[in-house]
């Protein structure tokens, strides 16, 4: 069967839950999000239980078949998620995934996440065995003349009341990009609140310029550029930039980079952590180094900072939010280091 990915929270709210899910599609923000609610309406209905099967060079497809026929340690039903990055299958593959849907063990659901796939390749016999028992769901890209109308429904989905020009500038300030348009509908929301918002509202929250240098100061932070993150920072903190909206921004990558840093000291290889994390191709360079140049322990120092930062700014702490953040700026530069008095 077919699914559009709005009909998903539909089919599941049904308590019917399918052995086979096919996530198909190029967009990553909305692969990510459709794939979030398979999860969590599978963890509903019982599926407690998640291993993760990232296809790459060298993949011994017969572990899929061994996950799907052995019992959890402790007797939860799982989720089976196989990620392949490619849009055409190998032959193992092929004969695997027909050999796994031909007897699905009840107890798991296979979630394949892959690429979009062309006409050609659904219309194999192979691929629709696997159809046949599951559902197939393609995610379509954002036309630009869509776009107005998902961000409207993405203000509206977070409690804001946009007025129809605040929507239309928003779409021309994201320029089609939907990470960019998610990111600053959450921005809005810390700065203005839930409630009406118009031009004047996204002119001042969604500069261009602002939009970049925040972002920017994130990065040279993580570079290790102390000086011109700290100096970013102060233009920053006179142009009227809120704290809220910085430490959003900083300790997005910190709570990811601290994750990161776990999982490569228990031995996991750097590309599948990259590829759980989801981190986009341009921003593995930046994060690479990161986690080369510092230790777990400094992004845990730096979210702790995060954490004070976070109560001064709501009047419930000592301290200047702004000082903590060249704090953490330093931190991160390696230039400074923490000391035992830091973890409080």
């Amino acid at each position: 069967m077919k699914l559009r990915p709005n009909q998903i929270k539909e089919h599941f709210a049904k308590g019917q839950v399918l052995p086979v899910y096919i996530l198909s599609g190029d967009e990553t923000l909305l692969m990510q999000e459709a794939a979030d609610h398979i999860r969590k309406a599978c963890r509903q209905q019982g599926f407690t239980e998640r291993e993760l099967f990232p296809v790459e060079a060298g993949f011994d497809w017969s572990n899929l078949l061994e996950a799907g026929n052995s019992m959890s340690l402790f007797g939860d039903r799982k989720i089976l998620e196989v990620r392949h990055n490619k849009p055409k299958f190998d032959d193992a593959a092929k004969k695997t995934l027909q050999k796994y849907c031909e007897n699905p063990n009840p107890d798991n659901v296979l979630l394949l996440i892959i690429p979009k796939v062309d006409k050609k390749t659904q219309s194999t016999k192979w691929f629709q065995q696997i159809e046949k028992n599951g559902a197939l769901i393609q995610v379509w890209p954002i036309d630009i003349n869509q776009l107005p109308q998902w961000i409207h429904q993405r203000m509206r989905g977070a409690g804001l009341e946009p007025s129809r020009e605040a929507v239309q500038l928003l779409a021309e300030r994201v320029e089609g990009n939907l990470l960019a348009a998610s990111q600053e509908v959450e921005k809005l929301l810390l700065l203005r609140g839930k409630g009406p918002l118009d031009v004047q509202d996204i002119e001042e929250s969604v500069a261009d310029h602002a939009r970049y240098n925040l972002y920017d100061l994130v990065d040279e932070a993580l570079k290790g550029n102390d000086a011109h993150a700290v100096k970013m920072l102060n233009q920053l903190k006179a142009g009227g930039t809120e704290p809220t909206v910085l430490l959003w921004a900083f300790s997005k990558e910190l709570r990811a980079l601290a994750g990161m840093s776990q999982l490569l000291s228990n031995g996991m290889a750097a590309p599948r952590v990259m590829q759980e994390y989801r981190i986009w191709e341009n921003r593995k360079p930046i994060l690479q180094s990161a986690l080369q140049r510092l230790s777990g322990n400094i992004f845990r120092h730096c979210l702790l900072e995060s954490a004070r930062i976070d109560q001064a700014i709501k009047g419930m702490g000592d301290g200047n939010p702004w000082d903590g953040f060249t704090t953490i700026i330093l931190w991160l530069s390696g230039r400074l280091r923490p000391t035992a008095l830091s973890i409080g």
